[in-house]
């Protein structure tokens, strides 16, 4: 049998290289520094970053809905969704903030899923991509899980295996490896942190120089800096000079150069993940109060919103009939929710909703008598459906009985 097999060069493309280059030391980069999962987590703004999407996310309650008509109605919410891993004592928190955080430095996240005999899920159990490597067999995408053994031997399908991809290229069995894709801009702020580390740790530029035109040997150089060290190191007396010295202050224009260059790496990064620099704590020009809250608002469409549908889908996948996994995203609208009240109100009154549909985007259940559309007079809504008040609803000029 080949090894080349196109079934299954994608998958080795798609994630043994990968894995296999990160186990070996890292991936390689221009700036010759080992990108790997432990030393990209090293980087405080990978790390902000990535803790960042996983705690947002995983806050977020998780409820399970059902569509009954045109209605959307709670439901009770299974066992397995309430502690995911009994055994190893995880919680969804848990478990979503692994799953997002996997997604995020490696592009592929896999959940493990057990099931009781009726076929129910019963236990979900996160698995880290180097232990799952990911194949087609007979037409089908079959996951080959590694046991304690070190081999790929435990065969696992995709019924019983949850597998979320963050990007992803026609064909591919497997997501496209983040620590790969940004390797350059990995490697960079691993190269610039230690260099900035080298450099203050070794004292950074020096505050000052003397300067001479005398000759002198390296001896009568050294005793002249440890006497300039201990008489003026740490105090504020004024120096007197002689024989010819100059003294000459230095800038530290080299350090705020690399602090500067650091700070652009931060953005980078922060275009990585598509997070605004400012809540990654990076200096930014938008730090007033409307751009902040646009930003906000851009954060949670389009950076959150897509990772929480990932979420959500797969989850859909494990529960029964039209029944469907939501998190509740009202959690980001606190602070907002006034102003998101006042839009459905608005909606009502003007019969362009009806209450029990605000509701439902609410995704709270109906209510009886809530489907009739109703139209806002001052203050007060009105059934447009009823004849107004002081009318004869039997009278036939009256424009609200049929004919």
């Amino acid at each position: 049998m080949s090894l080349f097999k196109r079934e299954n060069r994608d998958a080795a493309l798609g994630n043994l290289t990968d894995l296999l280059a990160l186990r070996e030391g890292g991936l390689r980069n221009y700036s010759g520094e080992e990108v790997n999962e432990q030393s990209a987590l090293g980087i405080s703004t990978v790390f902000s970053a990535v803790s960042l999407l996983a705690d947002s996310i995983a806050l977020l309650p998780m409820k399970t809905l059902r569509y009954d008509r045109q209605k959307v109605i709670l439901t009770e919410k299974p066992k397995f969704l309430e502690k995911p891993n009994v055994a190893q004592d995880i919680s969804m928190f848990s478990l979503v903030h692994q799953t997002i955080s996997t997604l995020a430095m490696h592009g592929n996240a896999f959940i493990l899923v057990d099931r009781d005999r009726q076929g129910r899920p019963i236990q979900l159990t996160p698995i880290h991509p180097e232990k799952v490597k990911v194949e087609m067999l007979n037409g089908k995408k079959v996951f080959m899980l590694m046991t304690k053994h070190g081999q790929y031997d435990r065969r696992i399908t995709t019924y019983n295996m949850l597998h979320l991809i963050w990007y992803q290229y026609p064909g591919q069995l497997t997501g496209i490896s983040p620590l790969r894709a940004n390797g350059n801009t990995y490697g960079l702020a691993l190269a610039m942190e230690r260099h900035l580390s080298q450099f203050y740790g070794q004292g950074g530029t020096p505050s000052s120089v003397l300067e001479t035109d005398r000759d002198l040997t390296s001896e009568q150089a050294s005793i002249l800096k440890d006497t300039w060290l201990g008489n003026h190191n740490r105090n504020r007396k004024p120096a007197v000079l002689t024989g010819g010295l100059k003294w000459k202050a230095i800038s530290a224009a080299a350090g705020d150069e690399l602090i500067a260059a650091r700070e652009q790496i931060t953005h980078e990064i922060a275009r990585v993940f598509r997070i605004p620099a400012h809540l990654l704590l990076a200096k930014d020009g938008s730090n007033v109060y409307s751009n902040l809250e646009s930003n906000g608002l851009a954060f949670i469409r389009h950076t959150l919103l897509p990772w929480i549908r990932r979420i959500e889908d797969s989850f859909t996948t494990l529960i029964p009939g039209k029944q469907f996994v939501r998190l509740d995203t009202d959690e980001y609208a606190r602070g907002d929710q006034l102003s998101r009240v006042r839009s459905f109100q608005v909606a009502i009154s003007s019969g362009m909703m009806t209450p029990n549909e605000a509701r439902a985007k609410l995704d709270l259940e109906p209510y009886e008598g809530g489907d009739k559309f109703y139209i806002g007079l001052q203050g007060a809504l009105i059934d447009p459906t009823l004849p107004p008040q002081g009318i004869d609803e039997h009278d036939p000029t009256n424009p609200m009985i049929d004919e």
